[in-house]
Order: C-alpha cells, then structure tokens, then sequence
C-alpha cells in the first residue's frame, strides 16, 4: 500500500540522540478518502520520500539597466537559450564587482513536469531521460521497475528526477509567459524517450547498395539520392584500400 499526499513539515525536533520528531500538517485535501489507510500505519515503520511542491532559483539583475544579467529564453519553436548580457557596469567597489539585484523565483512541480512532458528539445545532463520517467510514474507505472529499467536504485532515480526539476525550473518558468507562442516540433522518440531518425543508416546504406547493384545490372534508372549514396559508398570503399587518399 503507498499513500500519497501534500503536507506542511511544520517542526522537526530532536527529542535524543537517537529520536527524531517530524509533525506533518495537512491542510488541503490530499488527505480525503485516504484517512482509514492512514490510520492503519499507525505506530508501524514507513519509508516516506518528501519532495518540494516548488522548486526555486535566483535570477539575476543588473540595477543600472534594471535588466537582468542572465535570460532563459524559449524560442517559438522551442528551443532554448541561457542569454547573458555584457556588464555594463562600472567598478562599484574597487575590487570588480558591479551592483546586482538578486531575485529568487519560485515554479511550482506542476508548471516543471507540464514543460518536461510538452518539450521535444530538452537536453538533461543527468543519468535519466526525464520525460520518459515523468511519464511512467505518471501512468502509476511501479518506481522500481522504472528505477531497474535504468538500472539504479528508487532512491537514485528520485534524485535524478529533482535533478531534472531543478534544472529545467526556470525553462518552465519562461515557457510559461510565452507558452501561447510557442509550437514544440514533433519528433520520432524510442520506447525511452530519446530522439531517433526513422531509419537506421546501416540497413539503409546495404539497401541502396544492394539496389544500386541489381538497378545497375538491369540497367534500370537510379534517384539522386541513391546516386548521392552509391558515389558515397564508391568513395568510403576506396578509402579503406588507400588510408592515406
């Protein structure tokens, strides 16, 4: 049985050494229809994961443009780009900084999760394919049977998962000020969410060639892009014979 809901960590105390109290308060209705199974926990050991409902970072700017230093912007078609500006500053304290306002932005998980599940051109530097993981928790699918398929652990791929979500918070955050302007490219993805052409090169390649030979032989009249490709297999041929050429 795993419960699910949305509560405050109001205190956490250390009562001794070796005992801890968390209070949790619930005040919306994450709780409804869940209190009898909640209340069978009591008094026993449970293994509960807390992760943020938001998710913040810093954006900075420059107090005499009162522009900021840094932009995350989102494209019409999607793509994304970190812009920074040129400081335009001068020396303020003799030691090279300039005056910059700090502000931190709050995103919400859900704003985070809508992005990740709508953009074709994310790029995540981490160990998971976030929109493929996002997905299957998201069908109810088992978190360790998506932890086993990438082959770590439950706690490892929910790491990766905030990872995901800290990194694409301000993405988010500037997607959804221009959202109704943007149309994402659709593209072909495997089973796990990674961008894949619709062919594979090598069969593609011994099937011209093949074609290339029985067209040839019948005299038969070849495309230009089978053209294209017989001339490139011509070449990469000769290059194996004479690896200096």
């Amino acid at each position: 049985m795993a419960l699910e809901f949305k509560p405050t960590v109001k205190s956490i105390n250390i009562v001794k050494e070796d005992l801890t109290k968390i209070t949790l308060e619930v005040s919306n209705d994450s709780l409804m229809g869940k209190y009898d199974e909640i209340q069978k926990l009591s008094n026993k050991t449970v293994q509960i994961i807390m992760l943020p409902e938001t998710y913040s970072y810093i954006q900075q700017f420059d107090r005499s443009t009162k522009k900021p230093v840094q932009e995350w912007i989102i494209h019409p078609d999607g793509t994304t780009e970190l812009r920074k500006s040129e400081q335009t500053q001068l020396d303020v304290d003799g030691l090279g900084n300039i005056d910059i306002k700090e502000i931190i932005k709050k995103v919400k998980k859900e704003l985070i999760d809508e992005y990740i599940m709508k953009s074709t051109s994310i790029d995540f530097p981490g160990d998971i394919n976030p929109r493929d993981v996002i997905s299957r928790m998201n069908d109810g699918d088992d978190l360790g049977d998506i932890a086993e398929s990438y082959e770590m652990s439950d706690a490892a791929l929910l790491n990766e998962v905030e990872k995901a979500r800290q990194y694409f918070a301000p993405f988010a955050d500037a997607w959804d000020k221009v959202r109704d302007e943007v149309v994402f490219q659709e593209i072909a993805e495997t089973n796990s969410g990674n961008n894949v052409d619709s062919e594979s090169p090598e069969s593609t390649t011994e099937e011209i060639k093949e074609k290339t030979d029985n067209q040839s032989s019948k005299g038969e009249n070849l495309s230009e892009k089978e053209i294209g490709l017989e001339n490139e297999i011509a070449e990469n041929e000769d290059s194996e014979d004479d690896p200096y050429k």
